[in-house]
């Protein structure tokens, strides 16, 4: 399903090339940024040097222009390039619909298919621009940062280590929950489409034998249902991001009470311990849910595409 997903990336190599690579050159930079801090507080500051620390603010600024630049270049461009991926699956599917038997529409609700070509698309084009990069840079700035980490002072970075494999579990055990909550949801809005449609193809016999209070009840019923469902899915999300939120703060209070300990101690400067403190900001497990509520509609879209003409 994978390999089938990154074929609809061929006609927009340029655009991916150019999304990929702004990407990656602002996680570097964020990779950057807490050595950068660091060595600000412990060997500029204590030198008195105030031509130095002007100088050296004018090149950090200089890179907060370039990273403000490409991430422009990520938030633009990588829609787009979604965007272009989301219109290429939707005129595919659109010309495979066009070929199937009469049996096919017979089986087949027109809300249905009306769904399947609209609002399931939507969710591709977010998981075309965000899926690949942010399923890279997740996994260089995890690597980076903790290395890095590991430079400072390494009691520090393993003792914050040992709260990881639970944010990992975490991550992916919810992930399993929203693509349930989120399939459900697809499904139970499709209904819906298909509700009304029926209601106003019909809509001459409706009002003739006056059954309008039968179809606003039926209506009723599947809106209730995709509502249920919708607050389902994001009662996940929000139990999810609430979890990765204490999780991660966490993380951040271990890194302050430990880190102040061996600030006492003499074994980590002010310097090493904002910087540990930043780093620990750049190793963003928590990119990986941004592409959880697509997977379902991908493979809603293989199902559709797999039907054969008969």
């Amino acid at each position: 399903m994978i390999r089938r997903f990154f074929t609809y990336y061929r006609p927009h190599r340029r655009l991916f090339i150019i999304d990929f690579s702004s990407a990656v050159i602002v996680a570097l930079l964020e990779l950057a940024f807490p050595l950068a801090v660091q060595w600000f507080i412990d060997t500029l500051l204590p030198g008195g040097n105030w031509n130095m620390i002007v100088g050296v603010s004018i090149g950090l600024l200089l890179l907060y222009v370039i990273s403000t630049f490409l991430q422009f270049i990520v938030n633009y461009w990588g829609h787009k390039l979604g965007i272009n991926i989301e219109t290429d699956m939707r005129q595919q599917l659109f010309q495979h619909v066009q070929k199937q038997s009469f049996r096919f529409f017979d089986n087949t609700k027109t809300g249905h298919i009306m769904s399947r070509i609209t609002n399931d698309l939507f969710d591709l084009g977010e998981l075309a621009h965000h899926g690949p990069e942010d399923l890279f840079i997740a996994a260089m700035t995890f690597v980076g940062a903790f290395w890095i980490m590991l430079t400072i002072n390494v009691k520090l970075a393993l003792i914050t280590m040992i709260i990881v494999p639970f944010l990992i579990w975490l991550i992916t055990y919810t992930n399993l929950k929203m693509n349930a909550a989120w399939k459900n949801m697809y499904s139970d809005i499709a209904d819906v489409n298909a509700r009304v449609e029926d209601s106003v193809s019909g809509i001459r016999v409706v009002q003739s034998f006056t059954n309008e209070d039968y179809e606003i009840k039926r209506f009723t019923t599947n809106n209730r249902k995709f509502r249920q469902a919708k607050l389902t899915a994001y009662k996940v999300m929000s139990f999810s991001a609430s979890s990765i939120y204490m999780l991660t703060r966490l993380m951040v209070l271990v890194v302050l009470v430990y880190g102040a300990w061996l600030s006492f101690q003499g074994t980590l400067s002010y310097g090493e311990l904002v910087g540990f403190s930043y780093c620990m900001s750049t190793s963003c497990l928590n990119q990986s849910i941004k592409s959880v509520p697509s997977l379902s509609s991908i493979r809603r879209e293989w199902q559709d595409l797999n039907v054969l003409p008969n």
